[in-house]
C-alpha cells in the first residue's frame, strides 16, 4: 500500500478545510508523506520537508547553545556562531534533530488516518546537504485489521469436568479445620498435633552445624508439607524430650543443595497441643455464616460447588474456540503491545509479592511471559474482530441488566451497586466483558462442539 498527499504551502488560504486536523497553522512544513505497510501491524511514514525547515532547526537550537557553551578566551554566551558551529558540529545537530523530528512527525501524522500504538523510530535522515529537500523515515506500529474467519461449523473438543465426589463433606472438614482450637496435653506426639520445636542439623556423632539452628518452630505432626522422615523422627515424643535422627530430602526438592541428600537433626520438643474440631452440628452452621441449620449449610456449599465447577468449564469452553479459531486464523500482534502486556504481569507480580524483582529475574520473567502475553492480545483482537464483524453490542438495556443481577446475587440495591461501579471506574471493563461474552455465546451458537471427560492427570486448563 502507498500514497501520497501534497501538503499546502504554509499561511496559503485552504478554506474551511484547513482547520479538520488542526487548529493552528503548522509549527513545520511538511511537502509530502508517503505511507507504507511492511507488516499488518507496522507503518513507514516517508517524510519529505523544504530545506529550509533544517536549516530554521538549525537556527533556533544554537541560539540555545550558544548561551551555554564556554571556550577559552570567551565569556560565557559570547562564543561567535561559526565557532560554536565547528566545535559542537556534532551536539548542534543531534540538538536540531531531537527539535524537528517530533515536530515534523507530529504534523505528518495529520496527514494519514493513522492511530499508532508506539512511539517512531525514526531512520533513513537525508539532510539535503546538495541543496536537495530533508527526508526522514518514522516507523510505527498500530492495531493490526483482523478479520477472523471459519467459525461457521468450527470444530471443538470442550473437556469437561464433573463435580467433585465428596465435596461437600470435604468443604465442611476445610471449614472445621479452619477453626479448629487446640489445648496443650500431657502425651507422646501424634498426628494432628500441633508441635512447638527447636532443631539444629548435626554431623554425624551429634556436633552441631553453626548457622542451621531454629527455634519455636511450630507445625502440623503428619501434615503433608512436613517432610515424611521427619514427622516419622518426631512422631511419639514427649515435651521436654530430645531426639537425634536423620532426614532424607526428596531427588525434586525445592532447594536445590538438599535435594537427594540426608542430613541428621537434633530436635527438642517444646510444646505440645492437641486439636479441637468443632462439632457439625446446628451451631456449627450458625457460627459460619446466616443458616438456621447444618442442612441450608450444604445445600449452600453445593450451590457454590457447581458454580465453581460450571465457572471452570466455562473458561475450558472458552479456550477451546479460542484456539481452535486461531489455528486457522494466523495474525501477528505489535511487538511493543506484548512487551508493554508483559510489564503490565511483572508490576502484578510484583504487587502480590510486596517487592519489586531483582531485574536478572526480571530479564528471565520477560522471556518467559511473552507467549502467555502475545496469546492474551491475540484472543483480545480476535474477539474485538467477531463483535465488529457480527454487530454484536452490548446497549444500556444489557448493561442495566448486568447490574441488577449482581444486586441480586449480593442482596443489595442496583443504585449501591452502581455508584460502586463508578468509584471503580469500571464501567468499561464491565462493558467489554459482557461484550465477549456475547462473542462466546455466538461462537458456540455456531461451532461444533464435542464434549469429553478430562482425562486423569491432564493439563487441560483454561487459558
Amino acid at each position: 500500500m502507498s500514497s501520497q498527499k501534497a501538503v499546502p504551502e504554509k499561511g496559503a488560504a485552504t478554506g474551511d478545510d484547513s482547520h479538520e486536523h488542526h487548529d493552528h497553522p503548522p509549527i513545520v512544513e511538511v511537502l509530502s508523506v508517503e505511507l507504507s505497510e511492511p507488516k499488518p501491524w507496522q507503518r513507514v511514514l516517508a517524510v519529505r520537508l523544504p530545506a529550509d525547515e533544517w536549516q530554521q532547526a538549525r537556527a533556533k537550537v544554537m541560539v540555545g547553545l550558544r548561551r551555554k557553551v564556554q571556550l577559552p578566551g570567551f565569556r560565557k554566551g559570547k562564543v561567535p556562531k561559526d565557532l560554536v558551529e565547528t566545535q559542537f558540529a556534532d551536539q548542534l545537530r543531534m540538538d536540531a534533530l531531537e527539535w524537528l523530528l517530533p515536530r515534523a512527525w507530529h504534523q505528518a501524522l495529520h496527514e494519514v488516518d493513522l492511530d499508532p500504538v508506539s512511539d517512531p523510530e525514526f531512520s533513513d535522515i537525508d539532510f539535503g546537504e546538495d541543496g536537495g529537500d530533508f527526508l526522514f523515515k518514522a516507523t510505527v506500529e498500530i492495531k493490526p485489521e483482523v478479520a477472523i474467519k471459519g467459525y461457521e461449523g468450527l470444530k471443538v473438543t470442550w473437556y469437561v469436568e464433573k463435580g467433585p465426589e465428596g465435596g461437600v463433606e470435604h468443604t465442611l472438614e476445610s471449614i472445621r479445620e479452619s477453626r479448629a482450637e487446640f489445648a496443650e496435653v500431657d502425651r507422646a506426639a501424634a498426628d494432628g498435633d500441633r508441635l512447638g520445636v527447636d532443631f539444629r542439623q548435626v554431623e554425624t556423632g551429634g556436633v552441631p552445624i553453626l548457622g542451621t539452628e531454629v527455634k519455636g518452630h511450630v507445625f502440623e505432626l503428619g501434615s503433608p508439607g512436613i517432610l515424611e522422615d521427619f514427622s516419622n523422627g518426631v512422631r511419639g515424643m514427649a515435651v521436654g524430650e530430645e531426639r537425634q535422627f536423620p532426614v532424607s530430602y526428596p531427588s525434586d526438592f525445592d532447594q536445590e543443595s538438599l535435594a537427594g541428600q540426608t542430613r541428621h537433626f537434633h530436635v527438642t520438643l517444646l510444646k505440645l497441643e492437641e486439636k479441637k474440631l468443632p462439632a457439625l452440628d446446628d451451631d456449627f452452621a450458625a457460627q459460619v455464616g446466616k443458616f438456621e441449620n447444618l442442612e441450608q449449610l450444604r445445600e449452600q456449599i453445593d450451590r457454590n460447588i457447581e458454580a465453581e465447577v460450571k465457572q471452570r468449564n466455562r473458561g475450558r469452553l472458552e479456550t477451546a474456540l479460542v484456539r481452535s479459531l486461531l489455528a486457522v486464523n494466523e495474525f501477528e500482534v505489535p511487538p511493543s503491545m506484548a512487551s508493554r502486556y508483559v510489564e503490565h504481569m511483572i508490576a502484578d507480580q510484583e504487587r502480590r509479592g510486596g517487592s519489586p524483582l531483582p531485574e536478572e529475574e526480571k530479564v528471565d520473567a520477560r522471556e518467559k511471559l511473552l507467549p502467555a502475553a502475545e496469546h492474551a492480545l491475540k484472543r483480545w483482537f480476535l474477539l474485538e474482530a467477531v463483535a465488529g464483524q457480527e454487530a454484536l453490542v452490548v446497549n444500556d438495556e444489557d448493561y442495566e441488566a448486568h447490574l441488577s443481577s449482581l444486586a441480586k446475587a449480593e442482596g443489595g440495591e442496583v443504585d449501591e451497586i452502581r455508584r460502586n461501579v463508578e468509584r471503580a471506574q469500571a464501567e468499561g471493563r464491565i462493558r467489554e466483558d459482557l461484550l465477549h461474552r456475547k462473542v462466546f455465546a455466538f461462537l458456540e451458537s455456531k461451532a461444533k462442539v464435542k464434549e469429553e471427560e478430562i482425562p486423569e492427570q491432564s493439563a487441560v486448563e483454561p487459558g
